[in-house]
């Protein structure tokens, strides 16, 4: 009888928490379709339609990183929304995390890997540039460190007991062990936010440089323009800039370093939120069960906001990049609409 009264109340809990967690479940359900339609677009235009321009040579590439997590990710944790306390496959539990890891390790590496490179390109244009070997080389560099991390997962995340002194009794969650291989979870989530760290300092650094050469080279810009405007005022007959054309280069280029550095400032803001609930879950165990229902709802729109760096890309190449926007016209405007 106390097992049967045990399993009526963990299934009352269960039904509850999903039922909280239901908003949650439909912003996830939407971050799927909008990112498997963008990615998809994406890779379609850069991988095909534009294939062999240097400049956006790993769009394509962070495209298929981010619809594989915005795929993997979404749909794990809506099941976790359905079974915050009743999940059941221990193996299933493991290996979503694992994937989920390796798809947003990848993701965030490459974008280092493109702040790398935008600065050789804007800062050191004279130096060694990445070259098509050394950006394959960075590409399987980012896959392998992402792999390397998420190695431990299976160890560190499973099957975890969820204790509700509403009901007193104990189901199962899938997240990071607190009970099971302990301190090894708890390393290994001390040193993803360190890495994580590093990375994001990584990226603020070598922006704000870039930043700082792209200013200093449209001021330079601005005051040869007041130059030449009154040369020609003086002189009417004189040639226009030479240097013309290397700016329309220089431009397109800034604009295109412009566009990763909002991709970067995305990632940043989705995922803060992610890193500041993984500390309150190193410093407390019961971090998740001793969180009211509303307060539970709220706490996990910040815990999956970091999927909004997996479907906010299209939308930045297509206000920012003209070719791809001139791409995505052509293929809407050729399609039939007629019934």
């Amino acid at each position: 009888m106390a097992n049967k009264s045990d399993d009526y109340l963990r299934n009352r809990w269960n039904e509850e928490l999903s039922n909280t967690l239901l908003p949650n479940s439909v912003f996830l359900a939407i971050c799927i379709v909008i990112g498997i339609a963008g990615n998809v677009l994406v890779i379609f235009i850069y991988g095909l339609k534009l294939r062999g321009l240097k400049e956006r040579y790993f769009i394509p590439i962070l495209a298929l990183a981010d619809l594989l997590a915005v795929c993997e990710t979404s749909g794990f944790n809506i099941s976790y929304n359905f079974n915050p306390v009743e999940y059941s496959h221990q193996q299933l539990c493991k290996w979503s995390w694992f994937f989920g890891y390796l798809a947003s390790c990848t993701s965030i590496f490459l974008l280092v890997v493109i702040a790398i490179q935008r600065y050789l390109k804007i800062c050191r244009p004279f130096g060694s540039q990445m070259t098509l070997k050394w950006k394959r080389v960075a590409v399987l560099c980012s896959l392998l460190l992402a792999t390397i991390i998420s190695i431990p997962i299976p160890l560190t995340y499973g099957l975890d007991p969820a204790y509700s002194e509403q009901y007193n009794v104990t189901g199962s969650a899938c997240r990071r062990l607190t009970q099971e291989n302990r301190l090894l979870s708890l390393g290994h989530a001390i040193v993803c936010n360190i890495i994580v760290f590093v990375f994001v300092w990584l990226l603020v650094v070598l922006y704000t440089l870039i930043g700082r050469r792209i200013y200093a080279q449209i001021h330079q810009w601005d005051k040869r323009k007041k130059s030449n405007t009154m040369s020609r005022e003086e002189n009417p007959t004189k040639a226009i800039d030479p240097e013309a054309a290397n700016k329309t280069n220089k431009q397109t280029m800034f604009r295109i370093t412009f566009m990763f550095m909002l991709i970067t400032f995305i990632f940043i803001i989705s995922f803060s939120p992610k890193v500041v609930i993984f500390i309150f879950e190193c410093l407390n165990d019961k971090f998740w069960d001793s969180l009211p229902y509303n307060t539970r709802l709220l706490v996990r729109f910040f815990d999956v906001l970091f999927i909004i760096n997996n479907i906010a890309n299209p939308f930045v190449y297509a206000f920012l990049d003209v070719k791809f926007s001139q791409q995505l016209k052509s293929i809407f405007c050729s399609l039939d609409y007629s019934l």
